[in-house]
């Protein structure tokens, strides 16, 4: 097992350095609308890199879940809020979309499991779920051969739960060399349909059947946690502290990512794996809310600065919409696919 001048003219000059200052003035607006209109960081008006891909899916407020499409920036509503939605899942290939509903009703504990289609949404496979401890609010995702959904739970009593995508029972893992799973302990897919798991202080790789367990690296920091992995399997992202760090899938070149005068948290990858959409400025809201600002980053490289004051690195892309100048913000689940 990181001189204020102050300068004085006398009458006959005014004039003349009134009309110089005009012209400067011009010049310099001039120049900043050519630098935002055909500058390549200016997502606003359509600039995305061509590089950037896919679409990203991001849950904010009473606007349910928003999709965007890069490089052109466009999109809209994906999912309505709905207060019932643990979450949604997406497949690797873009094909499926998981929605897990909490449909309990009195004396009923019921979790509606929903795989169906992503350009005509015809409905590929629904079941009924229910937890060992009737608890309404576990969530599902698609293992990356779309055949397997693996269940969370906020309730160490529900184990780690894998299904077949039609429902039928595979197995539960209920703890790690005797103890339980913490409720906020993460559950991700690898290729080849592994788990990659944390477990207190430990990031660990289960692999078919999910007997037996394998030390990815042993996290001895007071607070960390947002781990994800690329659909590659081959780079992890972990928050430490404030910042997010990358390392390889063996868990060696820790290397920090972000930095700035905040938190950056939620991180999501690109599907090539080359890029993360990235939550900054991360806040709490409420006694359970939280809520960022989004940005892309490279995976690699840095570390990169998204502070929202003070001058980013050229590589930060903040997420802007066409045609509009607000970065968007996002308080729940984000995807990249």
């Amino acid at each position: 097992m990181k001189i204020d001048t102050i300068q004085t003219i006398d009458k006959d000059t005014r004039p003349y350095l009134y009309r110089l200052n005009l012209m400067l003035l011009s010049s310099l607006l001039f120049l900043i609308a050519c630098s935002k209109s055909d500058g390549p960081d200016d997502p606003g008006n359509n600039k995305y890199p061509e590089y950037l891909s896919g679409t990203i899916y991001y849950d904010w407020a009473t606007e349910g879940i928003i999709k965007m499409s890069l490089p052109d920036g466009t999109g809209g509503a994906f999912i309505p809020d709905n207060t019932k939605l643990n979450n949604f899942d997406i497949s690797r290939d873009g094909k499926l979309r998981l929605s897990v509903i909490n449909a309990s009703s009195l004396g009923q504990y019921d979790i509606r499991f929903t795989i169906s289609n992503m350009d005509d949404s015809g409905i590929v496979e629904e079941f009924i779920y229910n937890s060992p401890s009737t608890n309404t609010f576990c969530k599902g995702f698609l293992s990356p051969d779309n055949n397997f959904i693996v269940v969370t739970s906020n309730d160490a009593e529900d184990g780690i739960t894998i299904l077949k995508r039609n429902g039928e029972f595979v197995t539960r893992i209920m703890g790690i060399n005797g103890e339980e799973f913490d409720f906020n302990e993460t559950r991700l897919w690898l290729p080849n349909n592994s788990l990659l798991l944390t477990h207190g202080k430990l990031i660990l790789r289960l692999d078919p059947p999910y007997t037996n367990g394998t030390l990815v690296r042993q996290m001895d920091y007071d607070d960390w946690g947002d781990l994800q992995v690329n659909m590659q399997g081959s780079m992890l992202v972990v928050r430490i502290g404030n910042h997010l760090h990358t390392m390889n899938m063996d868990g060696t070149n820790l290397t920090q990512l972000t930095t700035s005068n905040f938190k950056e948290a939620e991180p999501a990858f690109s599907p090539d794996g080359r890029h993360l959409l990235i939550g900054t400025e991360y806040r709490q809201t409420g006694p359970f809310g939280y809520i960022w600002q989004l940005k892309i980053i490279p995976s690699t490289g840095g570390p990169y600065n998204v502070d929202p004051i003070e001058q980013n690195s050229p590589e930060a892309i903040p997420v802007i919409w066409k045609d509009k100048d607000k970065i968007e913000a996002a308080g729940g689940q984000m995807l990249w696919r």
